[in-house]
């Protein structure tokens, strides 16, 4: 198949739900470091979905050549922005070459294709945020809507602040209901500090 990618085609696939509700997805991926880096920004509930199509972008090198390069991941946000990404293992995504050849390609980059461009590897991530990603998307690989209401009706009647466990107890639904949780909270519903695992005694508290 080809993907337009510049090694021809893809080696694997991430998938997931971007949402409770939504559809499982599938996204193909040019290497590992693309899912890992796919799989983290999918976690965040204010990710709302990856552009299918390839996104090229034409610039003029900083040799003054002309140039242009096909984006590994385009990013559509809630808020209504998009955000071009470049995939790259972590020694190059913080070489100093690198970030300025992206930040030239940025610079001639026009507003209707994106509003930001940036340059991620899965070490980007806090190790606390690729932990609770892991289980965001464990979660949402499963569909149980039913679940997923009583857990937030059971969080809308405890006080603002509450710790998971009590949540979990107070939906009595046990495993359904500690994976309801995590689903809820990789969507937005309820929040936690994003840097807080998924364990005993997280707090949390209903988004407004």
């Amino acid at each position: 198949m080809e993907l337009g990618k510049s090694r021809g085609s893809s080696r694997l696939s991430f998938v997931t739900r971007l949402h409770r509700r939504a559809v499982m997805q599938e996204f193909w991926c040019a290497s590992m470091e693309e899912a890992e880096v796919k799989k983290n920004l999918a976690a965040h509930p204010g990710v709302l979905n990856f552009k299918e199509q390839f996104t090229r972008v034409d610039f003029v090198d900083l040799d003054g050549d002309e140039s242009y390069t096909k984006i590994d991941t385009h990013v559509l946000l809630a808020s209504g922005e998009e955000v071009l990404i470049s995939v790259k293992y972590d020694e190059k995504a913080r070489r100093a070459s690198y970030l300025a050849e992206v930040a030239n390609i940025a610079a001639q980059c026009s507003r209707d294709v994106a509003d930001r461009f940036v340059v991620l590897s899965r070490y980007s991530f806090h190790p606390a945020w690729r932990d609770c990603a892991e289980k965001i998307h464990y979660a949402r690989r499963g569909w149980d809507p039913e679940a997923d209401r009583i857990v937030l009706e059971a969080a809308n009647d405890l006080p603002p602040r509450f710790t998971l466990d009590r949540l979990i107890e107070a939906s009595r639904l046990d495993n359904r209901g500690w994976r309801a949780a995590v689903r809820l909270i990789g969507d937005g519903d309820i929040r936690k500090h994003p840097l807080d695992r998924f364990e005993s005694g997280l707090v949390c508290e209903v988004a407004a």
